[in-house]
């Protein structure tokens, strides 16, 4: 089932989806048993090997009767060891059947619906999450103006759908080389779209190069 759809406002770690995994279910169920028994062997184990532990003292039994019920305790205990990690590997697995939002953000996208199968080698997303109160905006700065682009320089664009409007963005990094095919270096800016009036995705134009438009 899914609990969220396209548009929807989300916060970090809420669910989006459940996800039944009923052959899961059953290993895990069949799991706990095992470990119950190898805990309840351990129990017998224990027992045995301390009284054994004690007759050996009085000669009541061999050193070789006493060592191998020491032995079969250490192996029950291993047992016992191996069944509670399998439990928790397929408690993890089981973990995997809620989907919770990673981070706070907006779903554009659901891709899946209920009755359909999800294969954990598939693949195959479930949902988008656009993270859009900051945005990055990639500019490719011309070769002649890219000695002067360092982190903490200020820039501005404009979206063409919103004219008169500029946003304001500060250079958060770049890729540190001139490209070999068009001359130009990478540069990521970072805009704040609190008010979310700037759609993800977008393209714009930097303030004194309007052939130029950018990514974001």
């Amino acid at each position: 089932r899914w609990l969220v759809d396209m548009g929807a406002k989300v916060e970090a770690g809420q669910l989006l989806a459940e996800i039944e995994t009923p052959e899961l279910d059953q290993e895990l169920e069949r799991a706990r048993h095992e470990l119950a028994q190898s805990e309840a062997a351990l129990g017998l184990s224990k027992i045995t090997a301390d009284r054994y532990a004690d007759l050996v003292k009085s000669a009541s039994v061999s050193e070789q009767e006493n060592a191998e019920k020491q032995a079969d305790l250490k192996l029950k205990s291993a047992n016992v060891a191996a069944a509670t990690a399998n439990v928790r590997r397929l408690e993890k697995l089981q973990g995997f059947g809620r989907v919770t939002a990673p981070f706070a953000g907006t779903i554009t996208a659901r891709k899946t619906d209920v009755g359909e199968l999800v294969s954990a080698s598939g693949g195959k997303e479930l949902f988008q999450l656009t993270q859009t109160d900051k945005l990055r905006v990639q500019v490719r700065v011309p070769q002649p103006e890219a000695v002067g682009i360092a982190p903490g320089l200020a820039g501005e664009l404009v979206i063409p759908e919103q004219p008169g409007r500029v946003s304001t963005g500060q250079v958060a990094r770049t890729s540190g080389e001139i490209s070999s095919d068009s001359r130009t270096l990478l540069t990521e800016l970072e805009v704040d779209n609190t008010n979310g009036e700037i759609l993800a995705g977008s393209f714009a134009q930097e303030i004194g190069r309007a052939s130029c438009r950018e990514r974001v």
